[in-house]
């Protein structure tokens, strides 16, 4: 869309604003927020409160000309003090009639009325947000209070209001009881519209965010939840369904979810229109703006009266520069040709235009009944669904740009393999003429492969060790190559090396080195030679200071034979367990991998740090792996295994089997004899890899404690 054309909608879009807006002002003949109904109402005056006047007998004394006159909607800013209106009910039939007087501003902290008579006052109602939801006279969201007129007759009210820094209105009707419940079912409707609206959005993007892992997104939905807690707090549907109890939270939702929205709107806005990447400054304006904002959130949790009417103010005037200035921002970067950002301009545009017909609306230059109550709310829902079509259309943008990329990486794979293919030609040929040499050279690295099978079957420990060592178990090792990059190991603790937790510890570990094959294999030495040296240190305490020396060993290894600056980043993910059959204690630590008991039919899993081994040097025990410690009871069956049973593909969609799969069927064996669970596992994997090419060393150990 041209800019041309976003400025264009964006300035019909205000003039609709504008046509609705004045359309629902023509309505209202007389230009004042009170509505008398039967002219019942009147607004006789305000008095600000003084040292003088602080108590409803005091100012029940005065006159009416003591009071200033009040025009439309009673308007006192960011105030402080305690305000005083003069009210009078009239009933000008020959019945008593009932009527209920409503302030409809729900987040005033005090909202108490008297009744003047004779120049005495008595105290009607005490409610506002320094009560509990329960202590108002009528549960509702905003003030209503039930108010009875004798026949021909009339009722002196004084109301006294305060928000202690808050933006100061008193909206007053007076309204018949059926008439109040008509108009309460519609405003509910049209709320619950809006906030309807609010919560798709915010599933929706939060649902997008889970797909893509866009940072913007994140914080966009943070942007539309604290905006939708802000609006219903505002709206005083927080304190009646939330926390009607907690007085504290009903005053301090307004400043704290207003700072948190500006925050994650700030956040928002630097991310999603790359400012980093294009205006390096503003991001940083924006950044610094962000901080203040994010100490105003904190202030706002502090209820005293200084920080409550700081906090207030501080987020008025950062949400007032951001509405100045987040226009030419989006421009600039509209100017650089960023799509996405021309939904951004015309959300704000919206917002913004919302924003400035309710300030003129409160100040009574324009009114409307129906603006003044979903003004905001129409344009900030306008404006979120706005900016979920730019998060979308960013979306799209870096999806077609992949496309284009992908294409552009298929055009450059063609013409390579056009290129390789005439290679192949002239390769096939020289090949042809050196196949005897070819054929002679493979037969002896295969030779030399076999030969270094020998050497690791070798080094592996054999049946009589293992069975020694734990009696009743199996081992499923099934290499992919002629030679394994993964490997299995146990050992013991002698009394001449004893680790700290026990003589005579049992000990086994399955590894899975980087790569498989001969790389693999060399590797798989490195690591059996590391867990040799393990049982040859009595500094050792536990499994987790094991692989933390093991993990040393083997990056100074490698790093010794680095080629110039280049590093060896070659590593393994290994369990480690040691048992000490006394006190049936099982200590476990793993790299990656995780160690798994089944019990009485349940599986219990003890998960690995999510650490290689060979990731990089571990100074710190604290940054290293870490050991967990189980009691087994007889009968007790631990299975541990290397990625290549569960990452290997088949079945009937040619899918991975996953470790899922694989341990159900591991629940479902643990009761059968080791040899058995070990020939079923072989003739599964078997049956699932089918006529699929193995691609991964598999190791899977089974041990049932006695």
């Amino acid at each position: 869309m041209p800019l041309k054309k976003s400025i264009f909608l964006s300035f019909f879009l205000l003039c609709l604003f504008s046509a609705v807006f004045i359309a629902a002002d023509q309505s209202e003949s007389d230009r004042t927020f009170i509505r008398p109904i039967d002219d019942q109402l009147l607004v006789i005056g305000h008095l600000e409160a003084t040292e003088g006047f602080n108590f409803a007998s005091d100012v029940a004394l005065l006159s009416d000309e003591s009071f200033a006159e009040v025009n439309g909607v009673p308007t006192f800013g960011f105030s402080d003090s305690k305000h005083w209106l003069r009210l009078r009910v009239l009933n000008f039939s020959d019945h008593d009639i009932e009527r209920i007087l409503e302030v409809t501003n729900p987040i005033l902290n005090e909202c108490n009325l008297y009744e003047v008579d004779g120049g005495k006052s008595s105290a009607l109602f005490r409610t506002g947000d320094q009560l509990a939801y329960k202590e108002r006279p009528i549960y509702h969201r905003n003030y209503q209070f039930p108010i009875r007129i004798e026949a021909n007759k009339s009722k002196e009210l004084l109301l006294r209001v305060s928000t202690e820094g808050e933006q100061l209105q008193v909206p007053l009707k007076l309204w018949e009881k059926t008439t109040l419940e008509k108009e309460d079912g519609t405003d509910r409707l049209l709320r619950g519209i809006y906030f309807g609206i609010i919560l798709f959005v915010l599933i929706f993007n939060l649902f997008l965010y889970v797909i893509i892992h866009e940072r913007s997104s994140l914080f966009y939905v943070i942007y539309v939840f604290a905006l939708l807690m802000l609006q219903l707090s505002l709206s005083g549907f927080a304190f009646e369904h939330l926390w009607p109890d907690s007085t504290y939270l009903a005053n301090i939702a307004n400043p704290f979810f207003a700072s948190v929205s500006i925050f994650a709107l700030i956040r928002f806005t630097q991310t999603f229109l790359n400012l980093k990447k294009f205006y390096p400054r503003i991001y940083q304006a924006l950044h610094i703006m962000g901080g203040f904002v994010a100490v105003n959130s904190l202030l706002s949790l502090i209820y005293t009266p200084f920080f409550f009417k700081l906090s207030v103010l501080g987020i008025n005037v950062m949400a007032l520069i951001l509405n100045i200035a987040i226009i030419p921002i989006v421009v600039l970067v509209v100017k650089k040709k960023f799509r996405p950002a021309k939904y951004f301009l015309i959300a704000f545009i919206v917002l913004v235009a919302s924003v400035f017909f309710f300030i003129l609306n409160n100040f009574g230059i324009l009114y409307s009944d129906f603006y003044a109550a979903y003004g905001l709310q129409i344009g900030s829902a306008i404006e979120v669904i706005l900016l979920s079509f730019a998060i979308v259309d960013k979306f799209k943008l870096f999806r077609e740009k992949s496309y284009e990329r992908l294409k552009t990486i298929n055009n450059m794979k063609a013409k390579a393999n056009e290129k390789l293919e005439k290679e192949v030609v002239i390769r096939t040929r020289e090949i042809s003429e050196q196949k005897q040499v070819v054929e002679q050279q493979k037969d002896e690295i295969l030779d030399s492969i076999r030969y270094a099978e020998r050497i690791q079957k070798s080094l592996l420990p054999s049946d009589d060790k293992v069975k020694r060592i734990f009696q009743d178990h199996f081992i499923l090792f099934k290499p992919r190559d002629i030679v394994s990059g993964d490997f299995y190991w146990v050992g013991e603790t002698s009394e001449a090396f004893p680790w700290q937790m026990g003589n005579n510890l049992k000990l086994f570990a399955a590894v899975d080195c980087t790569g498989h094959g001969v790389p693999g294999a060399m590797m798989s030495m490195l690591g059996y030679q590391a867990l040799e040296q393990c049982t040859l240190r009595s500094d050792l305490t536990n499994p987790a200071e094991a692989l933390n020396f093991i993990n040393n060993a083997i990056v100074t290894s490698l790093n010794e034979q680095r080629d110039g600056d280049i590093q060896v980043k070659d590593g393994m993910d290994m369990v480690l367990c040691a048992y000490h059959e006394e006190t049936r204690t099982l200590s476990f630590a793993g790299a990656k991998n995780s160690m798994y008991i089944v019990r009485s039919g349940e599986l219990i899993e003890l998960k690995g740090d999510r650490i290689s081994i060979g990731s990089g040097i571990i100074e710190n025990a604290n940054e290293g792996f870490t050991v967990k410690t189980v009691v087994l009871e007889e009968n007790d069956s631990v299975y541990t295994f290397t990625d290549g049973f569960p990452d290997q593909f088949g079945g009937p969609k040619e899918k991975k089997l996953k470790s899922k799969n694989l341990l159900d069927f591991i629940l479902e064996l643990s009761h059968e004899k080791m040899e058995n669970q070990k020939a079923q596992l072989a003739e599964f994997f078997s049956t699932w890899k089918g006529e699929a090419e193995q691609i991964d060393d598999v190791c899977l150990m089974g041990i049932r404690i006695h």
